[in-house]
């Protein structure tokens, strides 16, 4: 894929190497002030703010698809990137390159971020560290297998901290914990030290595979390096001990940190789900105590742990409470709560649950499968009929 961008890049002919940057004019007080609207999410007074200009320098233009792309309007910012291309007064610098890429990231679209790719070539930008990361990210996330990006990381020249750590992250989002692990012991290797953000994906890499012993390693340094007050690290080795099945590791981990937020208290409920639904009931309990609000994703194992333990009365106070929230629209709550019912034996219940959700196609295997174990024998055609209609 690199490859390919790299021959699109020498055959491009509507593109040369930028000249210097010559300012045009006071753009910058304009420019200051599109970015203070995007911060707001102000998006459509920064647009008609940038329409209204008489000149826009690559700064200008840079602000708008930077701003767009924090914004999570990656195709705008895109369709801006493409509109600066065909006026082709001004040329993209390492900063436009670098938020174009993170757009072509949030789109997924590889073919686009290709493009760019082949471009920052032409334009004599790759080499950049703000450049090169982006692409490392765009190949780590959105390319088939990881082998574009570890070509890109390779040729970069001055890896830093957000180098290594984008090349961690990736092998753990696609689940290769055991390259994530390899690429964290290089990094301190070759670094000696890491950040915060490093420890977390490192340690996200010992709970994908269940090291508990490297997690336990990586926990000891994160102490080491003082991280221990920081709730996201915490946050990752609670996860880690929790998925390693070391509760009661998980526990004292827990207790040992001076913050929490609902992340810290939604990692050990779910922790406990399976293996100790008691425990994990008591723990949401004291997390309502101690005034943290629950989303659906609290909600889904709180109710999860009902239906292991076939506590009927537990699980419909949950369910009013859902409903009070505005969560029953959730397709994973009501998963749970057909699940719920349908384990306490309340199949005509877990029915109305699934006829009064928007997904109700997603759930009704569940549904059917409760069904069955309890010696029903459903007609599919009548029961799609029925959540049609809305009976």
């Amino acid at each position: 894929m690199v490859r390919n961008s790299l021959l699109w890049a020498q055959n491009c002919t509507t593109h040369h190497p930028p000249p210097p940057f010559q300012p045009k004019g006071p753009t910058h007080l304009a420019t200051n002030l599109i970015k203070s609207y995007f911060e707001q999410g102000l998006i459509k007074e920064a647009r008609v703010l940038f329409d209204e200009m008489p000149e826009r320098d690559v700064v200008v233009w840079t602000a708008m698809i930077a701003g767009y792309a924090a914004c999570n309007h990656h195709s705008r910012a895109w369709l801006m990137f493409l509109e600066m291309m065909r006026e082709g007064n001004e040329y993209p610098n390492e900063f436009t390159m670098s938020s174009v890429l993170k757009a072509c990231k949030g789109m997924n679209s590889l073919s686009c971020g290709v493009l760019v790719h082949g471009l920052a070539i032409k334009c004599g930008v790759v080499g950049s560290v703000y450049v090169d990361n982006a692409l490392l990210d765009l190949y780590a996330t959105c390319a088939v297998s990881m082998d574009d990006a570890c070509k890109v990381f390779r040729d970069i020249g001055t890896k830093n901290s957000v180098s290594w750590t984008t090349l961690i992250a990736g092998y753990a989002h696609r689940g290769d914990g055991y390259r994530g692990l390899q690429a964290f012991k290089q990094m301190l290797l070759e670094e000696g030290e890491a950040n915060a953000f490093s420890f977390s994906i490192g340690i996200k890499a010992c709970a994908s595979i269940g090291s508990h012993t490297c997690g336990k390693q990586i926990h000891g340094a994160v102490i080491k390096h003082g991280y221990e007050s920081n709730i996201p690290v915490m946050n990752s080795i609670l996860d880690m001990y929790c998925r390693c099945s070391c509760l009661c590791e998980a526990k004292q981990c827990f207790h040992g940190m001076t913050e929490r937020d609902l992340i810290t208290w939604n990692t050990l409920i779910a922790g406990y789900e399976k293996s100790n639904s008691n425990e994990s009931l008591y723990i949401f309990s004291k997390m309502e105590r101690e005034g943290f609000s629950p989303n659906c994703f609290t909600l889904s194992s709180v109710v999860a742990a009902c239906a292991n333990l076939a506590v009927l009365s537990c699980g419909q106070q949950l369910h009013g409470g859902i409903v009070r929230r505005g969560f029953d629209g959730d397709l994973a709550l009501a998963n749970a709560l057909i699940d719920m019912y349908a384990k306490c034996g309340n199949i005509e219940h877990s029915h109305k649950v699934g006829a009064h959700i928007e997904w109700v196609y997603g759930v009704l295997d569940v549904l059917v499968k409760h069904m069955k174990e309890a010696g029903y024998v459903p007609d599919l055609d009548c029961l799609i009929h029925d959540l049609e209609d809305g009976t």
